[in-house]
């Protein structure tokens, strides 16, 4: 049960749609505004340097930036949804080798063009972009003006030259889509929730499940995010905010806020699904109202406020200061920050439309024909005629192959007769092709469900002959590229060890676990990743990977041990007593394990799977 704060206003959760600038802003004052609302404080030295994009060079954090009334204005049309003059993109601020494009907006001249979501911008008009450009520079001008450019898809160069338009930012359509109603969201600004009840109302009575597709939303207002979840959920605790005090508030609905439907949700999600979208996710997850289909989000889980003159006599009329002062967590208390949110079926991006479409058929009158599938809560029917037909077949396929332990499969026959069936029974019951995501050695294993369950999102890696090698002993280095893996960790802060050389195979997994905390180096700078993991080593871990993951481990790490926990921990060494103490509360302490032995590939397998099913980040 999470704890109630007072309530909080709503922030900005958005992935940022443009780059640092020069800044107008007294540097002493924002000086200021940084140290007292930054969420990870600010390191003196760092208030040390001479001017503001020294500093926020220094931190970091891409979503923390000043904006000019200039780029003030496009990210509040972009958030808010106007009329802007341009090809018709949002582009993530972070320069990793080129700026990301997080969506193509419909009937834009980038749409036209034939670019899409994903693909990275190098260049404009043959001037290559670096980490200083602001990319709407170069791409802006006026109407009916060329413009070429520059991208970067699977590797391969591509450029595309359009003719700049006023471009419509319709934050939020919907329709029906094969007797389905879908509700396609790009941005969660002011008037979004406005929308979803009017798609609500309209065409409630018309469909079976509703599909709210955020493969294309970068995130938006929290406040927005909320009221548009609560009409699938009803009113309640929405999100939890943590400053780096520790410290709670809460965004809620009110108890009578129209719970417009009863039918389930399918939330379609991609690696572009950031901040409110995911949020999004997570309340739809916490409280059992539909499922998600795609892939992992992109895992941003820190919330911003947005300082105007309005709000602070520090700033100018016209620009802004964006500033990371939160963390936020899902209504159950999990964090989406870095490990993004995993759907409830992992899907290929070319198949994840279809696969929700698939699923939207009404309960049939005869069962002969269809399929059941009752998954996270939810109960979905497939009619198995259109599901077979050549253009459904793949994504059909896809859908089966991905289906976790947890869910029930049936098959129709006569009026409501359903017989349990395996995905792999019904695909060759249907005479389709089908290739399990499970492993050829694992079935006498005491953890086959778990094992099972991370394979069928994709979290665990066997040898090139489908082997998982369940009882072999997993080194430190090992162990991190399976917990990373796993818990979806990117790219953190570099960590160098003088042991891991930096082409290993486990060099990044190293490096992020070790960002975080969640396992140590030794004195000396070595990891010693060739070392066999010690089973007090990965309790350790796990507990830091709870602690910063979920609020109630956080809440639990924050209590000292008691003589009597420390005694019932005694064989633990000192260091590893509390993780000891924290992974029993949550019932995952497994096997008869003693502190100093070494771990089987299956036993740490096994305690991830419970560690992400006990937490919330596996949907059911």
């Amino acid at each position: 049960m999470k704890k109630f704060f007072s309530a909080l206003a709503a922030l900005a959760l958005t992935v940022t749609l443009s780059a640092p600038a020069a800044s107008a802003l007294e540097l002493e004052d924002a000086k200021t505004l940084l140290s007292q609302l930054y969420y990870n404080g600010v390191p003196e030295e760092v208030l040390e340097l001479d001017s503001l994009d020294e500093i926020l060079a220094a931190l970091g954090d891409p979503y923390t930036y000043y904006m000019n009334p200039e780029q003030y204005e496009s990210f509040y049309q972009a958030v808010n949804g106007q009329e802007v003059v341009g090809i018709g993109v949002t582009v993530e601020n972070a320069f990793h080798n080129g700026f990301l494009i997080l969506s193509v907006l419909p009937d834009s001249p980038a749409q036209q063009a034939g670019l899409q979501a994903g693909d990275r911008l190098i260049a404009v008009d043959g001037v290559p972009l670096t980490a200083d450009t602001d990319p709407r520079v170069p791409i802006s001008g006026a109407a009916d003006t060329s413009v070429t450019v520059t991208v970067v898809r699977d590797s391969q160069e591509l450029s595309f030259t359009m003719i700049r338009q006023a471009v419509s930012l319709p934050i939020v359509t919907y329709a029906l889509e094969d007797g389905v109603a879908v509700i396609d969201c790009v941005s969660f600004g002011t008037t979004t929730s406005e929308t979803f009840q009017k798609a609500l109302e309209e065409l409630e009575d018309q469909t079976a499940v509703w599909i709210v597709d955020l493969r294309a939303n970068p995130g938006g207002d929290s406040k927005s995010t909320a009221g548009s979840a609560s009409f699938f959920t009803g009113g309640g605790i929405m999100l939890y905010f943590r400053d780096g005090a520790g410290n709670y508030n809460y965004t809620y609905t009110s108890p009578n806020y129209p719970d417009l439907t009863d039918k389930p949700v399918i939330v379609l999600t991609s690696e572009h699904s950031a901040s409110g979208s995911e949020l999004f996710s997570g309340i739809i997850r916490d409280y059992q109202a539909g499922i998600a289909l795609g892939q992992r989000t992109f895992g941003k889980g820190t919330a911003q406020i947005v300082l105007t003159s309005k709000n602070t006599d520090m700033l100018s009329e016209g620009e802004a200061l964006r500033i990371t002062i939160y963390r936020f967590f899902s209504p159950e208390g999990v964090t989406n920050h870095i490990v993004g949110v995993l759907p409830t079926l992992v899907l290929s991006p070319e198949n994840t439309e279809t696969a929700a479409l698939l699923l939207g058929s009404d309960k049939p009158q005869r069962a002969e024909g269809y399929a059941k599938l009752e998954l996270a809560g939810q109960t979905f029917y497939l009619d198995l005629a259109k599901a077979v037909e050549p253009e459904n077949q793949a994504a059909f396929t896809e859908l089966l192959e991905a289906l976790p332990p947890a869910a029930a499969l049936s098959q129709g026959s006569g009026t409501q007769v359903w017989t349990t069936v395996t995905p792999a029974q019904m695909a060759q019951n249907l005479q389709l092709s089908f290739t399990p995501r499970t492993f050829s050695d694992t079935q006498l294993s005491l953890y086959t469900r778990e094992i099972d369950t991370l394979a069928a999102y994709g979290l665990l890696t066997g040898d090139e002959n489908g082997a998982f090698h369940p009882g072999d002993i997993l080194t430190r280095g090992d162990f991190c590229a399976m917990a990373a893996q796993a818990l979806g960790l990117y790219g953190g802060k570099e960590m160098t060890f003088s042991d891991v050389p930096q082409n290993a195979a486990y060099a990044q997994a190293i490096s992020d676990m070790a960002s975080l905390g969640f396992l140590a180096g030794y004195e000396d700078g070595t990891f010693r990743p060739d070392q066999p993991l010690t089973y007090e080593q990965m309790i350790t871990a796990l507990s830091a990977a709870a602690v910063w993951t979920d609020m109630d481990s956080y809440n639990l790490s924050q209590a000292e041990l008691d003589m009597e926990q420390w005694l019932e921990y005694q064989d633990f060494s000192d260091w590893a007593r509390p993780a000891a103490r924290n992974l029993d509360l949550l019932e995952l302490l497994l096997g008869d394990t003693a502190p100093g032995d070494t771990v089987t590939r299956e036993l740490a397998a096994g305690t991830l799977c419970r560690l992400m099913e006990r937490l919330g980040l596996i949907w059911d």
